[in-house]
């Protein structure tokens, strides 16, 4: 194992960093310790005498705040198994001073203080800190002072009670018949979404938007006159794209052979009257399909002359005026879709507002937006700032660069009285902000990576303005990656096009690594294209089997980490054995086809893995089966859910059960299954529970039809045993769903049912280190997390995609920030710079994504990927490569067809499998003699003999026994006059009975005979069956028998040994169909399923034959107990016992 130390450079910026009375603004790398000193100035706060309630630690998730508490706790209480000597030196090393008796002893109450405080130390998050302070302040907030926090699902479930009642309200009919004639009903579920993402910014604006003067201030926004109307300009379009008669004749004889459609569209455009093919001909007339305008030299010829040249003029006259006409016409269909779009948005952020109300409730954006709204009161402000005041002395915020301005805006009401002139406090009080504006990948929450400088130099000035301490701290060295790891990092992001976007002074990359020695490396796969020919050649083949570049990739990763958890692959730095747990996946996006790939290769490959760390609950083929049970109970003719359930692990219907049922059935399948119920057992069954199940729909509520099902009628353990133990995680969270609409929602199971549809609600799980599994998640989910090794891959896919392109936009309007809306696509030019700005910054987001995704390595960082489409630039793998392959050199990659280089700068990052552990060992013994020769040859294992297929005219010296033309045939397949297909599977189908019957309960033996028969033999005739029942349970009655088909008793015993034969030792592998080992004795058995001989005289040579090795094999593993042998012929339930003499007698004359 490696060992480092930490150089004096990085521990004094973390005392500084700490120090409890200066304000500090913390710029840290990752893997820096920006928790570690996040928690450190906590606790010399509370050294330094500051009361635990007075200090607030925000956090970005509730793990984060767990790990810190409990870090601090856990420091706090290992001060109290200290003794002074050794307290002294941890105290003098935190605050770098000399530390006396009475500290020593304020030290060991910390922790009984910290634990007394009411409410505990307040590290939290800032949505947790708000609704506390909401609690605390309802009758100033202006909500319910019981109000409860909506959750994601009910969010959704209100949301959807809202679209409901929005599409019923009469006034804003119009409004939606306006936007329909131009959008889709999917983007009008985008905009209902945006809306509830915006609801407190549509809220203050919306007003204003909708009065007298809105309408007139958006339409001199797009350059519209009051006097401009729609016909108006459409009709001015049509008239100024047309050619006089005149022109378009010197048109049509001057122009040249590409312009045969502009022509055509020309005559077109005199003859048109709707209003989309007038400005379609227009556009296509005047503008390419890009937009640009169309190039008309290159329509007319050659031979022109001068005095015919004004048709080009009037042309591009006509083009340059057509251009400010569309714009106009573009911008009237805007005001009047978002005029429209507003009236809708308005009235249902008031019926959504409305149902919070009434049920006493708020979201997450209403905590953020009720807390501003208390904070800047007018009277209640100053209430709650007095309260407050007296409250908080301290402010610590971590992962600064994910608070988005509003948050900000709260911290910095909160923090104000700390910097004001006025303030009658005399204790020093701090704000403190640690973040990485190159970790910064929150976007989509609203975060603003400059904003973390920003607030910075805002705190600086008014700590500055009252002559209190304020450092600005750089955390360069990194704890946690190798040296090879962050110097590649810093090479890729070396150059401005890749540093730029990744902090606000735009600068490289700058990591000073502690781990200076620890061996590690940057591994590079080439990237993994789409084949040419991906069709099989075989046209049975399914398209599934293709194997499409993730697939491909998926299965070489799960195949090289296979091969280094079962080779006993080295972690050299730790100096150990590599585990599941050290890997992580980290993917760009959960919802492709990559993800359950990879999850799925892992398990064929014997690898444990966690899956995903997200799950949609109804993708889950138990939950499908759960849910295809309601339907059928509420629709009993619905066919496909009823066979769906019988098919599932509810009932485990085989498919010849099913079609039996189904194939010629007069009706229903539900009529078909009642008909046969009186004729198999599994019908039986299955209609009864289906019938039960039927009347508990109108008697008790989801919950509790579920958990019968699952529970009482052991759904569950039957799911569990097909699917495995992670349904059990799924099932889980369906149960805690049902529970939390059967609360909150409609009841009954329809209406379960349809908000489960159309919710469709996703798991989110907690992936932790300590499960030895591989864990596979997206980068965004993985911050704050790290991994020994991490396989970083890059789908290949485009970095700005306009499917996730917003659809309001923020532009000035008359001193007020605006939210335009843009309906689609069609509408460009108005929000050309704003779509250049988004994806300017969506491109910054991408290169911070890449840095969050390379720290995550600690030993080993593999960098992969697969592109399904053409090849997009600058992809996380094209960049790294570009950055490292100069410094690299080529290895073998994972296969063949994959080129792979490596690279690293420390002397070694591998260590063989074989090195020796315990480094103190500093001297080894001599090699032994036999290393220093050539060791001989192992002789070839003898190829085993079954005993099932031995003869006595078999030759032993033959190559292999498989081409022996002299071994035993079955005696079943001589038999003449029967029908050799209905013997062996009779023989088989008994022979199933015998080895599984005596596991189950006595009592229950015949049924389980009886429903298994009904099954698998419904094609028999029925005295077959009676037969086969009969023989059956006769042998397992037989007293003879009793402790061979005992529950101590094993069933298809495999058995191997070597024995002398025609004197060279020979393997014997076999299995037994029966064993029992009993005090005094074994007894074994052989099941025979043809007819059988009228004495032991006439049993066949081979079955005797076969009987003795068996013999003679258990001789040798229990050579103190009696061997008794059972030769049993399941057609007449006839049993021979066979006696050693007779048996050994057979072998003699063999061997």
């Amino acid at each position: 194992m490696t060992t480092f130390f930490i150089p004096e450079a990085a521990l004094d910026a973390q005392k500084k960093a700490t120090h409890p009375k200066t304000n500090v603004w913390v710029s840290a790398n990752a893997g820096s310790g920006k928790t570690h000193v996040l928690s450190e100035r906590v606790i010399r706060l509370l050294l330094n005498g500051t009361p635990p309630a007075r200090i607030l630690c925000l956090t970005y998730t509730n793990a984060a705040a767990s790990v810190m508490q409990s870090r601090i706790f856990r420091t706090l209480s290992s001060w109290n198994e200290l003794n002074d000597e050794q307290l002294q030196t941890v105290l003098s090393q935190l605050e770098n001073k000399p530390t006396n008796a009475q500290k020593l002893a304020y030290a060991r109450k910390l922790f009984a203080r910290a634990l007394e405080t009411p409410g505990g130390l307040k590290i939290q998050t800032i949505h947790a800190f708000c609704e506390a302070l909401l609690h605390q302040f309802p009758l100033e907030s202006n909500i319910a002072g019981h109000f409860e926090l909506l959750d994601d699902t009910n969010r959704t479930q209100l949301l959807h009670q809202a679209r409901c009642q929005l599409l019923a309200h009469s006034h804003i009919q119009s409004a939606l018949k306006e936007l329909f004639k131009t959008i889709s009903e999917s983007t009008f579920d985008q905009l209902l979404h945006e809306a509830a993402q915006k609801q407190h910014e549509l809220s203050d604006f919306l007003p204003f938007i909708l009065s007298k003067s809105g309408e007139q201030q958006l339409r001199a926004f797009f350059n519209l006159t009051p006097n401009e109307t729609h016909s108006q300009i459409l009709k001015e379009i049509q008239q100024t794209a047309s050619l006089s008669s005149y022109t378009f004749k010197y048109f049509q004889t001057y122009s040249n052979k590409k312009a045969t459609d502009i022509i055509a569209k020309f005559s077109q455009l005199a003859t048109v009257s709707d209003e989309e093919d007038i400005i379609d001909v227009v556009s296509s007339i005047y503008f390419t399909t890009d937009g640009i305008p169309r190039n008309f030299s290159c329509l007319l010829s050659k031979k022109l002359n001068e005095t015919s040249s004004f048709i080009q003029k009037e042309i591009e006259e006509k083009q340059n005026k057509v251009s400010v006409l569309l714009d106009k016409y573009q911008g009237i269909k805007l005001v009047t879709l978002n005029m429209a779009a507003f009236q809708i948005c308005a009235t249902y952020l008031k019926i959504y507002a409305d149902l919070k109300k009434a049920n006493g409730l708020l979201d997450f954006d209403d905590l953020i937006e009720r807390t501003l709204y208390l904070l800047q009161r007018k009277g209640a402000s100053q209430w709650v700032q007095y309260k407050l005041d007296r409250g908080i002395d301290h402010i610590l915020i971590d992962e600064a660069q994910d608070t988005n301005p509003e948050q900000w805006q709260i911290i910095q009401l909160l923090a104000q009285e700390f910097f004001a002139d006025y303030s009658q406090h005399t204790n020093i009080r701090t704000i403190f902000a640690v973040g990485d504006e190159k970790q910064s990948i929150y976007s989509f929450q609203g975060a603003e990576p400059e904003n973390f400088a920003k607030n910075g130099r805002m705190f600086q000035k008014q700590a500055q303005r009252i002559n209190q301490k304020f450092e600005k701290i750089q955390l360069n060295y990194s704890f946690r990656s190798t040296a090879d790891i962050l110097k590649g990092v810093d090479l890729v992001f070396e150059t401005p096009e890749n540093y730029k976007g990744l902090s606000a002074d735009n600068v490289k990359t700058v990591h000073e690594p502690v781990r200076i020695n620890s061996p590690g490396e940057v591994i590079l796969w080439d990237t993994i294209s789409k084949e040419t020919n991906e069709l099989p050649d075989d046209w049975h083949s399914t398209v599934d089997h293709l194997d499409t570049p993730e697939i491909r990739l998926a299965n070489k990763i799960a195949v090289t980490i296979a091969d280094w958890l079962h080779s006993g692959e080295m972690l050299p730095a730790k100096g150990r054995l590599l585990r599941a747990s050290d890997i992580m996946v980290l993917v760009r996006k959960r919802h492709d086809q990559f993800v359950p790939a990879l999850s799925r290769a892992l398990k064929l490959h014997n690898v444990p893995v966690a899956g995903a760390d997200r799950l949609q609950l109804t993708s889950h083929i138990s939950v499908r089966d759960l849910m295809a049970l309601a339907q059928f109970v509420l629709q009993p003719q619905d066919d496909l859910s009823l066979a769906c359930v019988l098919k599932s692990p509810l009932f485990a219907f085989s498919e010849d059960a099913l079609y039996h049922l189904a194939a010629k059935r007069i009706g229903s399948l539900w009529k078909s299954l009642r008909t046969h119920a009186s004729s198999h057992t599994s019908y039986k069954d299955a209609f009864e529970n289906l019938s039960k199940y039927r009347t508990f729909v109108d008697k008790i509520p989801v919950f509790e039809f579920y958990s019968h099902i699952l529970n009482n009628d052991k759904g569950r353990q039957k799911i569990l045993a097909r699917l495995g133990s992670e349904a059990n995680e799924i099932l889980d969270a369906f149960m805690d769903y049902t529970l939390t609409i059967q609360q909150t929602g409609l009841p009954g199971l329809q209406a379960f049912l349809e908000i489960l549809n159309a919710n469709k609600p996703e798991i989110k799980r907690e992936l932790d280190q300590n499960h030895e599994e591989v864990r596979i998640m997206t980068v965004h989910a993985a911050k704050g997390l790290e991994s020994a090794i991490v396989f970083l891959v890059d789908p290949g896919s485009a970095i700005w995609d306009s499917h996730y392109i917003p659809h309001f936009f923020t532009f000035p309007l008359n001193g007020r920030q605006a939210l335009i809306w843009r309906p689609n696509a069609q509408f460009k030019k108005p929000f050309e710079k704003a779509l250049s700005h988004l994806k300017e910054r969506a491109e910054e987001e991408y290169k911070r994504l890449l840095y969050v995704g390379m720290t995550r390595a600690e030993d080993r960082l593999i960098v992969c990927g697969y592109s399904n489409q053409k090849e997009n630039s600058n992809t996380w793998l094209k960049l790294v490569k570009k950055a490292l392959q100069p410094h690299s050199v080529t290895i073998k990659g994972p296969t063949e067809d994959i080129a792979a280089w490596r690279y690293s700068i420390t002397s070694s990052s591998t260590l063989t499998n074989k090195e020796i552990l315990d480094e103190d060992k500093q001297t080894l013994p001599p090699l032994p003699a036999f290393f220093h020769h050539k060791m001989h040859s192992e002789p070839g294992l003898p190829k085993p003999l079954r005993p099932s297929i031995a003869g006595p005219s078999i030759d032993i010296n033959a190559e292999s026994f498989s081409n022996q033309t002299h071994y035993s045939v079955s005696p079943v397949l001589g038999e003449k006059n029967t029908n050799k297909i209905f013997t062996i599977e009779y023989g088989n189908l008994v022979h199933r009975l015998l080895q599984y019957l005596p596991e189950c309960p006595l009592q229950k033996r015949f049924d389980y005979a009886q429903r298994y028969l009904s099954i698998k033999a419904s094609h028999w005739p029925e005295l077959q069956r009676k037969k086969a029942l009969h023989q059956v349970c006769e042998l397992l009655e037989n007293p003879h028998l009793k402790s061979l088909f005992s529950a101590h008793s094993r069933a298809e015993v495999s058995l191997m040994g070597t024995l002398k034969i025609h004197g060279k030792e020979q393997i014997i592998s076999g299995q037994i169909d029966r064993l029992c080992v009993t005090q005094d004795s074994v007894l074994f058995a052989d099941f025979k399923t043809g007819i059988p001989p009228e004495n032991e005289i006439t049993i066949p040579q081979n079955y005797l034959l076969q009987m003795a090795l068996y013999r003679k094999l258990l001789q040798t593993i229990y050579p103190d107990k009696n061997i008794d042998a059972f030769l049993i012929y399941c057609r007449e339930a006839k049993i021979f016992t066979l006696t050693p003499e007779k048996l050994d007698t057979c072998l003699n004359e063999f061997v």
